[in-house]
């Protein structure tokens, strides 16, 4: 940013620091209670959001509080794009729903979100994080078949349960099937890979059942084990490519580029009906002996209370475990994922922490815990419904309260005043910085992948797989074409490279870049999961973040050249028409009479329209969602 004259600077800061307190309820137009919004055929039609408001107002009043006013429309409009499909909305998009005079027009705007492209983009992001996607898993390879196989669920509308249940019974090799690599994210580890998919789609705190019974809670080492016995006969073979590759690697093809090549065909998920899972040898309680062949069995709940239940008859005791898991039966998965989304919605869970669902009593308000369970499995398990019914509540549409203190239960009088998260804040500069086609663009790697797959079977043992290198090194220089091959030439990415994106390429939203992106990005570094460990994101904020938003690459670029500028000196716009303009982009509403006369002071004296974007984007106001 080039340098701006003492009293511009002066107008400059002034413009941040009025802009630096969020929640503040500035605008008053559009405080009509949000019921009236609603019409009478979408009550009929869904009748839980009246329902959650109810079970809410009465545990609010049972501690002698009140719900929050409700939100105006520019809180709400804003608020609902970024809980939705990630981003704030554009000037044109904030113009017409001020313009759309109907009185369900939230409940319409609801809808039209949940079933954008821009929905899937952001359900991808969060569920990126619960998930750990990652482009590339150690000694596993590219993943990229997964990510294009989650993000078509999604599109499709999926149900949750066939989702979870698929990527628990997935077969085969990680190039042609996707969710396998579900399996094979802790191919290595399968107990650590049973302990993470119980708490992630359960809320089941098990990870000491692994070495000994919880201490706090009811699960014993022995039902950790009788429930990883389903998956004892399941070979999860996260190969070490570079072994076979080093047997096979000769001049014509060096070592990396075969490792690259063998990934997606030997990293696979396989039936072994001669596996079996033992007891470990420190076993120290007496109900079973160390070495002792487990038998699989099922915990079952009854009023929120386990019990074994036998179910040992079929060979395929993977689909037995993914169809216990995923009914609606069973009480805590249809709990564990209405309980997210709740937090995600409105910044806390209504049981915390999300991983440990152990007492259902301990949640702020149980009743409200249950019916949330029940409605999920009421929608049967979809979850744009799910989402729908909780966006068109009165709480949801309240206005935002402060976090609580430490140990102060919040009773939900409306959501949450939430920083943005890592992609909600990148997602919505790359908005300003191109233009809404960022939505509509995508990337797809799978293709890369999936050409890789071998047409015949080949042995999967690293020494004997030699007597298969020549079909192998044709199907190879079949890929490669005319192009001349030799020990170390294009490296890795002679077989799978994606075309690295330059200039304007690289400004895509989220969901289209690496998984995650590398430490230095702006997205790591405003808080985006490493991906290591399930829901690791951060919206802490921090001196770093702070200064990439001031000085960092895509600041410049919004500054210098982006879609909001080119819109504003396309169409003469008086110097208060640009200021409203902005202020409608960034902040979802019109300034104020103080706000317009310091910028247009500051705009008078020699202050850039580039300067005052940064401005608007530096302030607190941005950053948090109301």
């Amino acid at each position: 940013m080039k340098a701006i004259p003492g009293v511009a600077l002066a107008c400059l800061l002034s413009i941040v620091a009025y802009c630096s307190e969020p929640g503040e309820g500035r605008v008053k137009e559009g405080q009509a209670d949000s019921d009236k919004l609603a019409s009478k055929d979408q009550a009929l039609k869904d009748k839980a959001p009246d329902e959650i408001d109810r079970i809410i107002l009465r545990d609010l009043q049972g501690h002698e509080l009140r719900p929050n006013a409700p939100a105006s429309d520019n809180q709400f409009v804003r608020r609902v794009y970024l809980d939705v499909i990630g981003r704030i909305p554009t000037a044109k998009e904030f113009a017409k729903f001020h313009q759309d005079t109907r009185r369900d027009k939230r409940a319409r705007l609801i809808d039209e979100l949940l079933a954008s492209p821009g929905h899937v983009s952001h359900m991808f992001n969060w569920l990126g994080d619960m998930l750990r996607v990652k482009d590339s898993y150690y000694r596993i390879g590219k993943t990229w078949t997964f990510h294009t196989w989650l993000k078509t669920q999604l599109d499709r509308n999926r149900p949750w349960n066939e989702m979870v249940k698929e990527m628990l019974t997935a077969e085969g090799a990680l190039g042609e099937n996707g969710p396998t690599a579900y399996l094979l994210r802790d191919a290595s580890m399968p107990l650590d890979s049973l302990s993470n998919t119980l708490t992630t789609f359960l809320g089941a705190n098990v990870a000491c059942a692994q070495c000994h019974d919880h201490p706090f809670a009811e699960w014993t080492q022995r039902d950790f084990y009788e429930m990883a016995a389903f998956f004892g006969s399941t070979a999860f073979e996260s190969v070490d490519t570079r072994k076979p590759a080093k047997v096979l690697a000769d001049k014509r093809f060096s070592k990396a580029n075969l490792v690259t090549l063998l990934q997606p065909n030997m990293e696979r998920v396989v039936f072994d009906r001669t596996r079996d899972t033992v007891f470990p040898e420190d076993y120290a309680y007496d109900d079973a002996k160390p070495g002792q062949k487990v038998v699989p069995r099922f915990i079952t709940w009854d009023d929120a209370k386990k019990k074994r239940s036998s179910r040992t008859s079929s060979q395929r005791l993977r689909e037995h475990f993914a169809d216990w898991l995923t009914s609606p039966d069973n009480p805590r998965f249809a709990a564990a994922i209405a309980n997210r989304l709740w937090k995600k919605l409105f910044g806390a869970a209504v049981k915390e922490p999300v991983t440990d669902l152990d007492e259902f009593e301990d949640a702020t308000n149980p009743e409200l815990l249950a019916f949330i369970a029940q409605l999920m499995k009421d929608v049967n398990f979809d979850l744009r419904r799910f989402q729908r019914a909780i966006l068109n509540t009165k709480t949801y549409q309240q206005q935002v309260s402060v976090t609580p203190p430490a140990g102060e239960a919040f009773r939900f009088p409306g959501p949450l005043l939430r920083r943005m998260t890592a992609e909600q804040a990148w997602d919505s500069i790359v908005l300003l910085l191109r233009g809404q086609e960022v939505d509509t663009i995508r990337t797809d790697h799978a293709p890369l992948m999936k050409r890789l797959v071998f047409p015949f079977e080949i042995t999967h043992h690293r020494k004997t797989i030699v007597k298969d290198r020549e079909k192998i090194f044709s199907f190879a220089q079949s890929l490669l074409g005319d192009r001349k091959t030799s020990r170390g030439a294009g490296g890795r990415g002679l077989f799978m490279q994606a075309k690295k994106a330059r200039g304007q390429d690289q400004w895509l939203r989220a969901s289209e870049l690496p998984q995650p992106m590398p430490p230095t990005h702006f997205l790591r570094i405003a808080g985006q999961s490493a991906r290591e460990v399930a829901d690791d994101g951060s919206t802490e904020g921090g001196i770093t973040e702070s200064l990439a938003m001031m000085n960092g690459e895509i600041t410049q670029a919004l500054m210098k050249k982006s879609a909001i500028l080119k819109e504003m000196r396309q169409k003469k716009r008086s110097e208060t028409e640009q200021v409203e303009f902005l202020y409608k982009s960034f902040f979802s509403r019109t300034p104020n009479r103080q706000e317009k006369k310091r910028s247009t002071a500051a705009l008078a004296q020699k202050l850039e329209l580039s300067d005052l974007i940064w401005a608007l984007l530096n302030s607190r106001e941005f950053i948090f969602i109301q």
